[in-house]
C-alpha cells in the first residue's frame, strides 16, 4: 500500500457477531469508524466510508455502487440469536397493530416485512419508533441479546429461525463491500488483510469470549453465539440471498425514515 495515501475509512460494526472481523485487523492500516448498520450504509453511500459490512438490504438497493469484498459477511442457517421480534400477543395477531422498530435496522425490518407477508400472514400493521405505544418490537444485535435476558414480552420470535423454516435456506444479514471508486490496489490490500484477520479471529473465539462476556452473556454464551454464524458466503448463502431479493421485490418499495416509522399495507 502507498504510505502517502490517507488511510481508508472502514465501517466498524461493534456488534458481537462481527467481532471476528476486527479482532486481529490492523488498527494502524485503516481508520475504523464505529457505526450501527443503517448509519454505516448511509456513510458508505455518501463516500464517508470506503468499505464495511453493510446490511444486505442496503447493498441490494445500492446495486452498482459497491462490490463484494472477499465473499465475507454474516449469515445464519436457522436461529440468528440476536434478531428478535418481541411481542405481547402471538405474531399471527399483529395485523393492524403497532410494531416498534429499532432505528439501527436496515435489513431485519425488510426481513420482517417478508415474513409478515409470506410466513405469518400479518397485514395492515404500522411500524413506529421504539418510544411509541406498541404490541411488538423488533430489536437486533447486542441490544436484542440483552433484552432477551430481561424481556417482559410474552412471545419472542427469532427471525433467522422463521426465515429458514419458510425457505430452508440461510439468511445473509450483512456482507463486506467496498465502493467501486476505491483504487484497486487499496481494495486488494484491504481484502487480503480482512480475510486473514477473519480467519485469525475465528481461531481466537475463546479469547474473544473472555473479552466480550458480560452480565447477560457468559463466556460460553459468547462462544456459542459467535460460532452460530457463517462468515464466508458460499453457494447456499448466495441462494438464500437471491430468494430474499426475490421476495422483497414482490413488496412495495419502502425504507424506514430516520425514526424507523411508516405505514405498511
Amino acid at each position: 500500500m502507498n504510505n502517502n495515501r490517507p488511510l481508508l475509512s472502514i465501517g466498524h460494526m461493534t456488534y458481537l457477531n462481527s467481532e471476528v472481523f476486527y479482532w486481529r485487523l490492523s488498527k494502524t492500516s485503516f481508520n475504523l469508524v464505529p457505526m450501527p448498520p443503517r448509519a454505516m450504509a448511509a456513510a458508505l453511500e455518501r463516500g464517508d466510508l470506503a468499505a464495511g459490512p453493510l446490511p444486505i438490504a442496503e447493498i441490494l438497493r445500492m446495486n452498482g455502487q459497491v462490490r463484494s469484498l472477499g465473499n465475507l459477511g454474516v449469515s445464519s442457517h436457522g436461529a440468528a440469536k440476536s434478531v428478535f421480534l418481541f411481542s405481547r400477543v402471538p405474531v399471527e395477531k399483529l395485523s393492524g397493530r403497532n410494531v416498534a422498530v429499532t432505528s439501527h435496522t436496515a435489513t431485519s425490518i425488510q426481513l420482517l416485512r417478508v415474513l409478515f407477508k409470506d410466513f405469518w400472514k400479518v397485514s395492515d400493521h404500522q411500524f413506529v419508533g421504539v418510544d411509541c405505544s406498541h404490541e411488538a418490537a423488533l430489536w437486533i444485535g447486542d441490544p436484542a441479546l440483552e433484552l432477551r435476558s430481561s424481556s417482559d414480552y410474552d412471545f419472542i420470535y427469532d427471525l433467522g429461525t422463521a426465515w429458514t423454516t419458510l425457505t430452508d435456506k440461510p439468511f445473509v444479514f450483512a456482507e463486506w463491500v467496498v465502493r467501486n471508486d476505491v483504487p484497486l490496489e487499496q481494495a486488494y490490500e484491504l481484502e487480503t488483510q480482512l480475510l486473514k484477520a477473519t480467519k485469525d479471529g475465528l481461531r481466537n473465539i475463546d479469547e474473544i469470549s473472555r473479552f466480550r462476556a458480560n452480565h447477560f452473556l457468559t463466556e460460553l454464551d459468547v462462544s456459542d453465539y459467535v460460532r452460530n454464524f457463517s462468515y464466508f458466503l458460499g453457494e447456499n448463502e448466495r441462494s438464500g440471498q437471491m430468494d430474499f431479493q426475490r421476495r422483497l421485490d414482490q413488496l412495495p418499495a419502502w425504507r424506514p425514515d430516520s425514526q424507523a416509522v411508516g405505514s405498511l399495507r
